[in-house]
C-alpha cells in the first residue's frame, strides 16, 4: 500500500548523459597526449649541490644624475657608467649635458632666483635599469657669474637629489652628494 513511484523523464537525462560523454572523451584524449616525464629527483641527484638562502629581496636603485659641460666630462660619465653613447655632436660651448641613471627626464624648468642665482628643476620618473642623456641650451641653465642649483624631483614633487654648480667649468661630471 504505501509504495511510491519514482518517474524520471528521458529528456531530462539527455543533457547529463551528453556531459558525461564529453567528460569521458576529454579524459581519453588527454591520456593519449600525455608526454613522458622525467623524475626531477633522479636528474638532480647526480649534480645536486645543497644551498642555504641567507637573504633575498629586490634592490631598489636610486636615481643618479651627472652634468657634463665639456667633452672630457661627457666621455668620463659615459665611461664611469659603462654606457655606449651615439656619435652625437656634443657642443659644450652651446649646450649642457645631463645624464640620468635609473630615471627618465620628463621636464626641465629654469627659474631665476635673484642676482647670480638660478634654480633648474628637473622632473624625472624613476625607472629601473634605464639611462638617459639630455642636452639643454647652456644659455638657459648656466649663469656667467653665479651659481645654479639643480633640483631633481619625482612626479609628486619629492626631491630626489639636489646640488649646486658654479660656472660651467666646475660642473663637468661632478659627484653629486648622496642623501
Amino acid at each position: 500500500m504505501g509504495k511510491k513511484l519514482f518517474v524520471v523523464e528521458a529528456r531530462r537525462l539527455l543533457p547529463l548523459l551528453f556531459l558525461l560523454v564529453l567528460l569521458v572523451s576529454l579524459s581519453v584524449y588527454d591520456s593519449f597526449r600525455a608526454s613522458p616525464t622525467i623524475n626531477p629527483e633522479e636528474v638532480a641527484a647526480r649534480n645536486e649541490v645543497s644551498f642555504t638562502t641567507a637573504d633575498k629581496g629586490e634592490r631598489k636603485e636610486q636615481p643618479t644624475f651627472r652634468l657634463a659641460a665639456d667633452e672630457e666630462a661627457w666621455a668620463n660619465v659615459a665611461e664611469e657608467w659603462s654606457i655606449q653613447l651615439p656619435q652625437y655632436p656634443f657642443q659644450p660651448q652651446h649646450e649642457m649635458a645631463l645624464f640620468a641613471l635609473h630615471a627618465e627626464v620628463k621636464n626641465v624648468k629654469a627659474n631665476p632666483r635673484g642676482e647670480g642665482e638660478m634654480e633648474v628643476e628637473v622632473q624625472v620618473n624613476p625607472k629601473r635599469d634605464f639611462f638617459q642623456v639630455v642636452t639643454v641650451p647652456a644659455a638657459d641653465v648656466v649663469l656667467d657669474a653665479g651659481e645654479t642649483t639643480w633640483t631633481f624631483v619625482d612626479k609628486k614633487g619629492n626631491i630626489l637629489e639636489q646640488f649646486t654648480a658654479g660656472d660651467a667649468t666646475e660642473t663637468g661630471a661632478e659627484e653629486a652628494p648622496q642623501k
